[in-house]
Formats: C-alpha cells, structure tokens, sequence
C-alpha cells in the first residue's frame, strides 16, 4: 500500500499537470453541485408562463381570455400567449377542459384569436410583460460558470501548492514509516560513520541523481521539506528530506534546537535519520540520549557534511550555512537559520 501512495506521489512530483488537472476537477465538484445546488443554490425569477405548475398556467389563460373579453386586443393576446411557445394549443385546451363554461367560452375565443393572428402575422413575439425567455437564464448561469471557473482554479492552485508544501498530510505514509521504523534507524546509525568531512571516499557513482537545497528560517513553525529521488529514467528510487526535530523554550515562534535529516530507500526496509543538533542541545546528555531514538545526534558545525546510506543510495547533507538566534535562551540553544545541500547518489 505504501509503495503504491510513495509511487503516485513520484508521478505527481514528475507531472504537475496531473495534479493541476485533479484541483480542477475537484474545483468543479465544490463549485457546482456543492456550492451550486445546496450552499448558494440558484433561485428563478420572471420565468416564462409555460415553466408554471399546470393549475397556474390555467390560471394564466383565465386571465389573458378575461383581458381579451374587455379589450378585443388580438396583437396583445397573442403576444401575451407566445410565452407558451409550442406549447400555447395546448395550453389552450387543457384550460378549456378544466374551466367552467363561461369561463371556457371565453378561452375559447381567445384560441380563435390567436389562431387568426397567426394566419394574419405569424408567430407572436412574447409580449415584454411575461418575461424575457431564454434572456432570462443568462445571467444566473453566467454566475454559476464563473463561480465554478474560480473555486476549479483556487482548487488546481491549492492542489499545487499542497503538494508542494510541507505538509504533513501530504507526507504521511513516509512519515508513519519514519516512525515505524526509529528504532532500526538508531541501530543502523550506530553503524555509520558521523561525518565525512575528512574525505572518506564513498561507495556511490560519481554523479549525483539529484541535488536539492533546503533553508530554515526563524518563525517557519511547519518546516519540513521532502524531496524526490529519481533515476534518469523518471522512476522514483526514494525521497530525502529535512524538518524540525526538537524545540526549546516557549511562546511564538518556535525555536528549533534540532533537526531531521533522514533519507528514504524504496529497496530498503530501513529510514535513515540523523538528527542535527544545536551545540546546547549536543552538550545536554539527557536531550540527546532522548532523541537518538529518533538517529544518531549529530552536532551541527558549518561546512560539516553528513552521509546518510540505505541500500541502494547515499546521500550527503552538507550545511551551506547557519546561524544561532539570541535573546533569553542559552547561547547556541537554537537556529535563525540553517541552509543545507542534500546531494543523492546510488550505488555502484
């Protein structure tokens, strides 16, 4: 099941069509029928008489053959009729059936008359008062087209920018997998050297399949960046990664004391983390003795480069930059900044 999220995660990250496409279509099913029809739904009005309930289009025919009786207006009463459109014979007779004589004579004539206009003119125009036919749609539908076009836009954007993110929703399977598997992490980390600084030549290709860089700031609570490992060939062989550890202090923002920087081999059962620690945290035993549960705390010193090695590929953390906030915290107790270069490669 994990295999098969992590692989549809890869093609997503290869293909952001897919996933704009997707915020569309879901766009589309939030703008139409959810806001469309049950939030905002569209209410009528000055609909043509032929859209009426049959009683009210009895109703109607009463009257236009009552105004007829006073007025003889023939153009008028066909006009007022036109809002039936194909319909208006029968319209007509259905009235006729269920009106009381008096009444049905006058319906009656009021079908001669219509029919002489018709042999005399042609077909009647509505008359302006019943209505303005298919005008009448246009400004509803109009809305609700647009409303559907931006909630599909908002929603490809909001799409793209969750996958994106870091988000931990998005990087859950992985992240229930670290979880998982912390404790083989910290066996295998034992087993690892800390730093290869020194030179130690590595057991990997000469070129990188891939290099990322990543950068902390202070007040970037959600830090937590994930990056793709692909082959030449666009197959997803892993993913790497950073984000926050562990925190010290209170109040807005946090302080990060400690990060994670882990890596991820889809032909391994193993996660690797290491945890990259503020010289305060590296100093105080009981922190540290907690979070190598987590990897092997590692002392973060700038220009230091860490390996991280799973199966099939190796992946060097380098940190380009960094910088200790100040303030009522110890010195060196945690980060304003902190830029790493993450540099994949697979095995020979």
């Amino acid at each position: 099941m994990l295999s098969s999220v992590e692989s549809l995660l890869g093609q997503l990250r290869q293909k952001p069509w897919i996933g704009a496409i997707l915020g569309f279509i879901l766009g589309l099913i939030i703008g139409l029928p959810i806001l469309g029809w049950y939030v905002f739904p569209v209410q009528w009005y000055d609909a043509d008489v032929v859209h009426l309930r049959a009683d009210l289009q009895d109703d109607y025919v009463r009257m236009a053959a009552g105004a007829y009786a006073q007025n003889r207006d023939i153009e008028l009463a066909a006009r007022r009729m036109a809002g039936f459109g194909a319909e208006t014979d029968a319209a007509l007779q259905h009235a006729i059936a269920a009106s009381q004589p008096p009444e049905a004579q006058q319906i009656a004539d009021l079908q001669i008359a219509v029919e002489q206009y018709r042999q005399a003119v042609g077909e009647p125009t509505p008359n302006p008062e019943t209505g303005g036919g298919a005008a009448q749609w246009f400004l509803p539908f109009a809305a609700l087209l647009l409303m559907a076009v931006v909630l599909a836009a908002m929603g490809a954007y909001a799409w793209t920018r969750l996958r994106q993110a870091p988000s931990v929703a998005v990087d859950s399977p992985l992240s229930a997998r670290r979880a998982g598997a912390s404790a083989t992490t910290a066996t295998v980390a034992a087993e690892m050297p800390t730093l290869i600084s020194t030179g130690a030549a590595v057991p990997v290709a000469a070129k990188p399949i891939g290099r990322f860089m990543t950068t902390y700031t202070l007040g970037d609570d959600v830090y937590d960046e994930t990056f793709s490992i692909d082959s030449a060939d666009g197959n997803l062989l892993g993913e790497c990664g950073m984000g926050i550890s562990e925190t010290i202090g209170v109040g807005d923002p946090k302080k990060v004391t400690a990060f994670e920087v882990w890596l991820f081999d889809k032909n391994d059962i193993r996660t690797v983390t290491k945890v990259l620690m503020s010289e305060h945290a590296f100093r105080d035993e009981a922190l540290k003795s907690r979070l190598a549960a987590k990897g092997e705390p590692v002392s973060a010193l700038a220009g230091e480069t860490l390996s991280l090695e799973t199966a099939t590929l190796v992946v060097t953390a380098r940190i380009v930059d960094m910088a200790y906030g100040g303030g009522a915290l110890p010195p060196s107790s945690f980060f304003e900044r902190m830029t790493i270069e993450l540099l994949a490669f697979r095995k020979d």
